[in-house]
């Protein structure tokens, strides 16, 4: 009586594991395709990633994240152009976060880099944000499961 116990509770676990391991294997595989989509998109929309300006240059990179929660996929582009005005040297900062399914801009900020510069443009959906660390809260339910 013993072996076949042994061998139903084997058969249990083993069962219990593979119905556990099927979602897991549909997450990764839709982080898989959300984070080849981003590659694509990027290529096509920001190649090249370094791009000369009228008084200086931008570089562009992103950053993607499946949304288990939401079952989206996001892309976050982030702009910063490095030029000189008038003699000074002057960073900025754009970041916009778009579901790439939908093609639906989420969240935008665009901001200098300096001390006591607010953002000139700072919101999440509906929620507007006063600094860079504020609207990097408001994504976290976009960004992070």
């Amino acid at each position: 009586m013993r072996p076949s116990i042994s061998i139903a509770i084997a058969g249990l676990l083993w069962f219990s594991t593979y119905v556990y391991a099927q979602p897991n294997k549909q997450l990764y595989e839709q982080q898989e395709r959300c984070g080849k989509r981003a590659a694509e998109v990027f290529k096509r929309k920001y190649s090249p990633p370094v791009a000369k300006i009228e008084h200086g240059q931008m570089t562009f990179r992103y950053e993607n994240h499946y949304s288990s929660r939401l079952s989206k996929c996001f892309f976050l582009e982030i702009a910063n152009a490095y030029e000189r005005i008038d003699g000074k040297p002057t960073i900025s900062k754009r970041m916009r976060l778009f579901d790439l399914s939908d093609n639906k801009e989420y969240g935008v900020f665009v901001g200098s880099i300096c001390d006591g510069c607010g953002p000139m443009a700072c919101s999440v959906q509906d929620k507007v944000c006063q600094s860079e660390s504020e609207w990097r809260q408001l994504l976290k339910p976009f960004m992070e499961d």
